[in-house]
Parts: structure tokens; C-alpha cells; sequence
């Protein structure tokens, strides 16, 4: 690694100057994915942590009544609050599992080069080799600017899949609550 250090040119006075307007669309844009990623995992946090509790508490009750619940036929409710919960849990965790990288780009035209400024684009270059990559991308001010849109482009494109994801949860947890509900209620008023 030192090595590698020590072979790097830094350039000097090479700097490549965007707007001041440029530069707060970008902050602002890159601050509002962040901040919109950080809710959305929260929301998966939540559901996550919610299903996995009323399996906690439902399952060792369910266990020490089961003459209770066969004899007032609980068990269909209770099995579909358990596809409830289990449903909600696995979209929950696909929202807060990191995604592939090196699948990221995978739609990336062959024309079009990864961006540098991604972290998988770096993850399996040298140092001397990423720096000679990321250089020759700053010096280049329209090469920027795409990499950056690209950038934007796909962490959009993640955090749209994740809304999407979280908004799956919701509507079968709100589903399955709901059913188990009016099933537990039928069941009581049938027996």
C-alpha cells in the first residue's frame, strides 16, 4: 500500500469548478436520498421489530392454550396473523439488506462507464488504480457531471424499491391485522 502511495502524481491546480448553484442542487439532492433512505429504513426498523414481538408474545401463549384455541377454532386467526407476520418480516428485511453492488450498475449501457465516486466501483481496484481513475474523471468536467447524474440516477432508483418494498409491508400488515381480527371475531360468534 505504501508503495502504491508513493507512485501517485498528485496534479496540482487542477481543479474543476461548478456553479455555486450547481453544487447546492447536488448537496441538496444527495442530503434529501439520504435523509428519505434513513426513513425508510426506519419504517422497515419498525415493522421489523413489531411483527417480531407479536410473534414473541403470541407464540408462548398460543403454546400454553392450545385446548383453548382448538376449542374455539383460534387457530385459523392465529395462522393468519403468523403469514402476516412472517410476510411483513421478510419485505422488512429486504428494505434494510445492503443490495449487491456489483450488480448496481447492471443497467448501465455498455457505452457508459461506472461512476468512480460509487463505493462498488472501487472495491476491487487498486489504489493507484482508482486515483488514476478518479483524477482523470475530475479533470473532465462533462465526465462529472454524468457520473454524478448517474450517481443520483441509481441511489433514486434504490430508494424508490425500498418505498416500494416498505409500502408492500404496510398494506399486508394493515391486511393481515385487519383479517385477523374479523376472523378471531367470526370464530368467536360462531362458536
Amino acid at each position: 500500500m505504501q508503495k502504491e502511495l508513493e507512485r501517485i502524481n498528485v496534479p496540482k491546480d487542477d481543479k474543476i469548478v461548478f456553479s455555486k448553484e450547481t453544487v447546492n442542487v447536488i448537496r441538496t439532492t444527495m442530503r434529501n436520498n439520504i435523509e428519505l433512505t434513513a426513513i425508510a429504513d426506519n419504517k422497515a426498523n419498525v415493522l421489523l421489530s413489531l411483527n417480531a414481538v407479536m410473534i414473541a408474545f403470541v407464540v408462548p401463549l398460543a403454546i400454553s392454550n392450545v385446548d383453548v384455541i382448538v376449542q374455539y377454532t383460534l387457530f385459523i386467526p392465529l395462522v393468519i396473523m403468523a403469514i402476516t407476520c412472517f410476510a411483513t418480516i421478510y419485505l422488512s428485511t429486504l428494505v434494510l439488506a445492503p443490495f449487491r453492488f456489483d450488480t448496481f450498475n447492471k443497467d448501465l449501457p455498455a457505452s457508459m462507464e461506472p461512476s468512480p465516486f460509487f463505493f462498488g466501483t472501487a472495491y476491487d481496484m487498486s489504489l493507484t488504480e482508482y486515483y488514476d481513475r478518479l483524477i482523470s474523471t475530475t479533470n473532465d468536467k462533462a465526465k462529472t457531471r454524468q457520473f454524478i447524474s448517474q450517481d443520483l440516477f441509481f441511489i433514486g432508483r434504490r430508494l424508490g424499491e425500498k418505498m416500494a418494498l416498505i409500502r408492500q409491508s404496510f398494506q399486508i400488515f394493515r391486511a393481515g391485522i385487519f383479517l385477523t381480527l374479523l376472523s378471531t371475531a367470526l370464530v368467536l360468534l360462531l362458536s
